[in-house]
């Protein structure tokens, strides 16, 4: 009864804060090129069905999958696990936080908010696969893996956790021959949501191309520790043109990492809080000018500025590697929390793999997805943007079922042995 009342409760809360808009709401709502397709369309379906009056009814239906992927996650947890109610209810009440504190995902007009509950499900039918050792599994998984792809490209990362526990599962039945196709229908997963993604944008905008923001973020970090001279990298005259436009917009505006290395703030940081300035104010708004100057339309523009991004990502990170290598170093620190705490969840891992080789218990299996899945998400937000909050919350709740788990394992046993 309490189990239930929490849901109504923090239901009640996310009505009364009603719809909330943030600056990328309503690029989804529009369906703006750059956008992936899966949420664009669940608001297309609503602003269709309810026209003006189409927010109440996102509202109710994204907090009600919300509070089903939380539900069948924790019910999942409490089988395998036989945690007592307590740890339950704890457990319950950190994964509906994000829906009312901070990222308010019951209410914002946001991806994440079918991203936080699609990912649950899949922990949890990963889980499943991994302490049943049945691969039948990943059939769900990767329908759900598609559209969560399909809604956040970040989460391509899970793809390598994945072949990993997979691996792991046909290499300890050994039954690769029988199961490798397993593995095959991962490695499709990314073909597949990248073929969807260029059929959405020819229906829509007429153009056969995959979402072209990837490489204008991933280039922000290599363009930051950029030098003057690095100008020679290029002999393309548009590449030539582009760097200097850029980084010396950057240098006027004494966003390099050089000028702020020399004034002793921490690189990081500094690019962490001006990545906006960096990334959409220079890097990408004025890439945009550059090719509207050209005569190409917003979305030809967008595609001909990822284009060029992809091809000086390479040069720029390739002539001054140990410097990217340590703001990436520093990003995915971040992503962590600090430097003890990714620490922690590493150390965490070790024990999980250690541990799952002199024994086959669900508390290790559990680790060892959890941690994975948070190292290849990190990963993945390190290299290409900046490690806000906004990209790696979907793991807060891990040290708290990670701990509740491990104590409820020290009380069962401690039953065990008084009986």
């Amino acid at each position: 009864m309490i189990y239930i009342s929490i849901y109504a409760i923090i239901g009640v809360l996310v009505m009364a804060k009603g719809p909330i808009y943030l600056p990328d709401s309503y690029t989804f709502v529009d369906m703006a090129f750059n956008h992936s397709p899966a949420y664009c369309i669940f608001l297309k379906i609503f602003t269709s069905t309810f026209g003006a009056y189409f927010e109440l009814p996102v509202v109710i239906t994204q907090y009600l999958i919300i509070a089903f992927g939380i539900h069948f996650f924790v019910k999942t947890l409490k089988r395998l696990f036989h945690i007592h109610k307590v740890g339950i209810l704890i457990i319950q009440l950190i994964c509906l936080a994000p829906c009312v504190y901070v990222h308010n995902l019951g209410s914002a007009i946001l991806s994440e908010a079918l991203t936080y509950p699609i990912f649950l499900v899949i922990f949890a039918l990963t889980l499943r696969m991994f302490v049943e050792e049945n691969l039948k599994y990943l059939y769900k998984i990767s329908i759900l893996l598609f559209v969560l792809i399909l809604t956040r490209g970040q989460f391509l990362a899970l793809i390598a956790a994945l072949i990993l526990i997979v691996s792991y599962i046909i290499f300890k039945k050994k039954s690769f021959v029988n199961q490798f196709y397993f593995l095959a229908i991962l490695i499709v997963i990314p073909i597949l949501t990248s073929f969807t993604e260029r059929v959405y944008n020819k229906i829509v905008f007429g153009h056969f191309e995959n979402n072209a923001m990837n490489y204008v973020h991933f280039i922000a970090s290599p363009f930051y520790i950029a030098n003057e001279s690095d100008i020679n990298l290029f002999t393309n005259n548009d590449e030539k043109v582009y760097f200097n436009l850029i980084y010396s917009s950057l240098k006027e505006a004494k966003l390099t990492r050089n000028q702020n290395i020399s004034i002793g703030q921490d690189d990081y940081l500094f690019y962490q809080y001006n990545f906006p300035e960096i990334c959409n104010r220079r890097i990408y708004d004025l890439g945009l000018d550059y090719y509207e100057a050209k005569g190409l339309n917003f979305i030809e523009q967008n595609i001909a500025l990822n284009t060029l991004c992809s091809k000086m990502i390479g040069p720029l990170i390739k002539q001054n590697f140990m410097t990217w290598l340590k703001v990436f170093s520093k990003n995915l620190t971040n992503s962590f929390g600090s430097s003890k705490q990714m620490l922690f969840f590493f150390v965490l891992l070790f024990y999980g793999l250690f541990n799952l080789i002199k024994s086959n218990k669900n508390i290790y299996k559990f680790i060892i997805i959890a941690t994975l899945f948070m190292l290849a998400n990190n990963t993945l937000i390190a290299l290409v943007i900046h490690s806000i909050k906004r990209y790696i919350f979907y793991f807060d709740w891990v040290i708290f079922a990670t701990f509740i788990i491990l104590l409820n394992e020290i009380f069962k046993n401690q039953k065990l042995s008084e009986s």
